[in-house]
């Protein structure tokens, strides 16, 4: 008769057969945001849709592809699988996204007749999808061109990250990187869209078209720099209006993605207080007519105050050193190399954009308030940093990893 302990050896035995059969694809998992993405930190449901993503939808032998992740409809992927040598298409036949949504949140009741949606303290089990799986052979020749365009896609790409089109997240990724489609242009959907057509519908012929005939225009569209767009005079593609005044120098086309705005000011020995974004037809008119220039896609208004975490402001008002602490610092890539105009802010009530950049070695100084406890390090194509500093923190240096790495 078998003990109680001999019992607990086998229940334990079982869970780590279970485990060990489950890590595989757990190791396959293709993240659809990138961990630093604040709004993705310690969301159960994400955490559970991403492991779902993978394991249904996943081949293990995956080594490029595209996932399609439209929410509440059905996810799809389409890869190349090294294992089988073959051209792989699954579908979810129902949203995964929404099934864990429902698994990882419950009803409640806020009235006679109302109700919301809040998170689980532990996520419920559900019924995974059914997934509907379409292969189709590929010749090493043709992976090999099939490689290449996926190559040029994620290692050509501007910006590394999901990017979405008609409401649709496209991630295209090969070797564990994954990329933004080059300025925006998503030549490679259609690429990709008639090639899923061609695996569920078995279509050999139209396969093989595709890789000769479409090769060369999707690595043109995918590599190709378009031409300057000419704007008709007096008009400019972003108006920018600073505390009231028109932005009248060639940084007047800057966008606020990159820290573009923070990096103008600061060096002007400003800081932004707010920012106000004019897209109505209307209100552009009214800018038009005040400013005599017209913007084609929006207006922004920028308030900023003077830069008071900087040298020459602090020795300007000695005062200020009783409630403030002086911070310097360098900021390297991950080979050691300066990284200039990366941003290094605070969290401050008072104004949007609160701290200093980078000079060309790399080196920042400020003066921030003592009772600042952390530091934000941003860079475009760099993973921002988060990290607690200490009251007797000086010098500091932050070393920063490519955005396309997990």
């Amino acid at each position: 008769m078998k003990t109680i302990n001999d019992i607990k050896k086998i229940i334990l035995s079982i869970i780590f057969t279970v485990a060990a059969l489950t890590a595989p694809a757990q190791d396959k998992l293709i993240h659809v945001a990138d961990k630093s993405m604040s709004w993705r930190k310690n969301k159960p449901q994400t955490t559970l849709f991403d492991r779902e993503l993978a394991r249904l939808l996943m081949p293990q032998g995956a080594t490029f592809g595209v996932v399609c992740v439209p929410s509440f409809s059905s996810e799809w992927t389409l890869t190349y699988d090294s294992v089988a040598r073959t051209l792989v298409y699954k579908e979810a036949q129902t949203s995964i996204w929404h099934s864990t949504y429902q698994a990882t949140h419950k009803k409640k009741k806020m009235g006679e007749k109302r109700y919301k949606w809040v998170p689980r303290k532990r996520p419920k089990d559900y019924v995974a999808p059914d997934v509907k799986t379409f292969t189709l052979p590929v010749s090493d020749d043709q992976a090999a061109v099939l490689r290449a365009v996926w190559k040029t896609a994620v290692y050509g790409a501007e910006v590394r990250e999901v990017f979405i089109l008609d409401g649709v997240k496209w991630e295209y990724f090969i070797d564990g990187r994954r990329a933004k489609s080059h300025r925006d242009k998503n030549i490679l959907v259609v690429f990709t869209e008639d090639m899923r057509k061609a695996v569920r519908n078995g279509d050999t012929n139209s396969k093989d078209s595709l890789i000769s005939n479409e090769f060369q225009r999707v690595i043109d569209g995918l590599t190709l720099v378009p031409p300057p767009e000419v704007l008709p005079p007096g008009t400019v593609r972003t108006l920018i209006i600073w505390n009231g005044s028109v932005l009248n120098d060639s940084l007047a086309e800057f966008h606020t993605i990159g820290h573009d705005d923070q990096i103008y000011f600061y060096q002007h020995h400003q800081m932004v207080k707010s920012i106000k974004f004019h897209y109505d037809e209307e209100e552009k008119r009214e800018f038009a007519e005040r400013y005599g220039i017209t913007a084609k896609d929006l207006v922004m208004e920028f308030e900023t105050v003077p830069d008071t975490l900087c040298d020459a402001y602090v020795h300007q008002h000695p005062e200020l050193i009783q409630t403030r602490r002086y911070v310097e610092g360098y900021v390297l890539d991950e080979d050691g190399k300066p990284l200039a105009d990366a941003w290094i802010s605070f969290y401050d009530k008072s104004r949007m954009c609160t701290g200093a950049i980078t000079d060309s070695i790399g080196h920042f100084v400020m003066w921030p308030p003592r009772t600042i406890t952390k530091l934000y390090v941003q860079h475009v194509g760099y993973q921002t940093i988060n990290r607690s500093i200490q009251p007797t923190d000086t010098i500091l240096n932050f070393l920063m990893k490519d955005a396309t790495k997990n």
